[in-house]
């Protein structure tokens, strides 16, 4: 009787070839066109792109629009070997002259979006079209640092960081200056963001608090003041309510962000 025995040198050059072929494939796939991934995805009508560029791995949008706001040139560098434990990780920037938002994104395979070292600046006339057709406008620079933030919808959802307003002006249906503002954000135990709000000794005095649910719940409590008695913005306030024995306007909103 005859015996064959598989020789281990044949099993282990075998191995050797599955490994070499996905790792061919797995570059192959990261180094595709962009303007060919793109031409084959079904993107929405309000978004609009020119000129793709580069690979998925590392490329580039000269222009992106969505819902008629031109955000800028739009570039990306995918981390290829996240994508060996199953997590998507890409360096993002997006800049138009002044303004611009930078940030390093990972998605999990468990749906967890994270931002790490955000950075961003934008002008709060850009946003215009999205509210035309609206009785106010306003004019003035936001920016912020979130050093690490993290969505998960429905379970969690952790922001970190400070955002600014500066020079805040509406424009429309009366010219008013607001001044300067911050607000603080940090993430909760719970699964929820926190957040303080407050002035920079502008026009508008404003101290309150603001938050954010799991569930995507946004509340906000603030009290209102302008900081000159019987000013234009003294009675822009008075609209918005009565004011207590202090002289100001308790603000509170409560709405869903997302469902």
């Amino acid at each position: 009787m005859k015996r064959y025995f598989s020789s281990p040198l044949i099993s282990v050059n075998k191995k050797y070839i599955f490994i070499l072929l996905g790792l061919y494939l797995f570059f192959l796939i990261i180094n595709l066109p962009a303007n060919m991934v793109v031409s084959f995805l079904k993107i929405p009508g309000n978004i609009k792109f020119s000129s793709p560029s580069g690979t998925i791995w590392s490329g580039s949008i000269s222009k992106l629009e969505i819902s008629g706001i031109n955000l800028g040139s739009v570039n990306w560098k995918l981390h290829p070997l996240n994508l060996l434990i199953g997590e998507l990780f890409v360096d993002v920037s997006i800049v138009n002259r002044k303004q611009y938002f930078k940030s390093e994104v990972s998605f999990s395979p468990l749906g967890k979006i994270e931002f790490e070292e955000t950075n961003f600046k934008f002008n709060l006339s850009s946003l215009q079209p999205l509210t035309y057709g609206m009785p106010f406008s306003y004019a003035g620079d936001i920016s912020g640092y979130f050093p690490l933030s993290f969505f998960h919808k429905n379970n969690y959802v952790g922001v970190n960081g400070k955002l600014s307003l500066s020079n805040i002006v509406m424009i429309s249906p009366q010219q008013q200056s607001f001044g300067d503002f911050f607000i603080d954000f940090r993430a909760e135990k719970e699964g929820a963001t926190s957040g303080k709000i407050k002035d920079s000794d502008g026009q508008l005095s404003i101290e309150g608090q603001l938050s954010i649910s799991k569930k995507g719940q946004f509340k906000i409590s603030a009290k209102l003041a302008a900081r000159e008695t019987n000013s234009s913005l003294d009675k822009v306030i008075s609209f918005l309510g009565r004011k207590d024995a202090s002289g100001r306007v308790l603000l509170n909103s409560n709405f869903k962000l997302w469902h």
